[in-house]
């Protein structure tokens, strides 16, 4: 970031998916989410069960306490700096965040998403809202968007302190911990995306990190298609386990930055009746939310430089 033009001119981009804010929003939501196509009815009520079983999404209440949080903590060293929010699906848009910026004095923004993963699949959306965003600007402004925080020693410390924690509860004195992300289509992979290296690269830190004996790393939250989704999934591994002695496995979903339907329906409802079913005790780390490490790395991330700590 230029810091001669002073904060009135520069702010800062924080970016995330996105959720409805209750049932009334799900039909515009998905068809966003699908690109325009409309969801089906049954659709529609397939996801208001879905959330009305985890008691709604607690995304976006997330989501603005993170750019609350992150704003005070860049103005220490910035005073004034302004932190925007933007999500690619719902509201607020990325495509009117920025117009929003431009009118308000920004002529330069540095976008942070709330995955630390740089892979294909997760970055591209980020960037055509972006694109649509300054396309739709009135005035000038640019975006320089930054990826790849998934190394960031507070990400890493994270999930170090809360696996501990947990381990030290654990009903087994050396559970396995089973390091958790969504899982990709095949085809994804075979196009050269680089989040499944990513993933293991970051699932070996943590492990490393929390000294870690007895660990996998695992996928989780495959779509219901008829392609192909990477592996191993979460299920397949619990039972693995199972048959090595262990029926209490540990679940961190490192994947994930905050709690949404992923975590609460896919893990805490799908996984938990899973786990049950077949006589495996069922625990989680809680994620991190606006934890102050996460708020670390982030503003790590936007910093203007390396010696802005």
């Amino acid at each position: 970031m230029n810091e001669t033009n002073g904060p009135e001119t520069n702010a800062v981009l924080l970016m995330g998916y996105g959720s409805p804010n209750g049932a009334a929003d799900l039909p515009e939501y998905l068809a966003e989410v699908l690109h325009g196509r409309p969801p089906s009815s049954e659709m529609i009520a397939e996801y208001v069960r879905r959330y009305d079983l985890i008691g709604g999404s607690p995304q976006n209440r997330i989501l603005a306490s993170l750019r609350t949080k992150l704003e005070r903590r860049v103005g220490r060293e910035r005073p004034g700096t302004r932190v925007f929010l933007g999500v690619k699906h719902g509201h607020p848009a990325l495509r009117d965040v920025i117009p929003e910026a431009a009118k308000a004095g920004i002529r330069h923004l540095t976008a942070v998403p709330l995955s630390p993963y740089a892979s294909t699949w997760i970055s591209e959306p980020y960037q055509e809202g972006v694109a649509d965003g300054i396309r739709a600007s009135a005035s000038p402004i640019d975006v320089d968007v930054r990826l790849d925080w998934h190394l960031d020693p507070n990400w890493i410390a994270y999930w170090n302190r809360t696996i501990r924690a947990e381990l030290a509860h654990s009903t087994t004195a050396e559970a396995p911990v089973l390091l958790s992300a969504h899982s990709l289509p095949q085809r994804m992979r075979d196009l050269g995306d680089p989040y499944p290296e990513i993933l293991q690269a970051t699932s070996a830190a943590i492990a490393r990190a929390a000294g870690l004996a007895r660990w996998s790393f695992t996928f989780q939250s495959a779509g219901n298609t008829t392609e192909a989704w990477l592996g191993p999934d979460i299920t397949d591994v619990m039972l693995d386990w199972k048959s090595r002695g262990a029926p209490a496995p540990v679940i961190a979903s490192f994947g994930f930055v905050f709690d949404h339907l992923e975590v609460l329906y896919d893990l805490d409802v799908v996984v938990r009746e899973f786990a049950e079913q077949h006589g495996i005790e069922y625990h989680r780390v809680p994620m991190p939310n606006d934890a102050d490490e996460v708020v670390e790395a982030l503003a790590h991330r936007v910093a203007p430089d390396p010696s802005v700590q």
